[in-house]
């Protein structure tokens, strides 16, 4: 069994995540977004971020 079964990995840090609170402030920080237009974007596009700013770009 490997020693990182609880660890997140690599992929899983590069996805948004919409909880805690914190990391979805960080998130709407970082694209310059409402929490409204991030929980949106990723209900519509998914979790990856490169799909969620283009969503953002193209949506304004």
């Amino acid at each position: 069994m490997s020693e990182d079964a609880g660890k997140s990995t690599d992929s899983d840090q590069l996805l948004i995540h919409l909880e805690p609170a914190w990391e979805r402030r960080n998130w709407c920080n970082w694209l310059g977004c409402s929490e409204a237009e991030l929980e949106h974007a990723v209900a519509y596009v998914g979790h990856d971020p490169d799909n969620v700013r283009r969503f953002l770009r193209q949506a304004r």
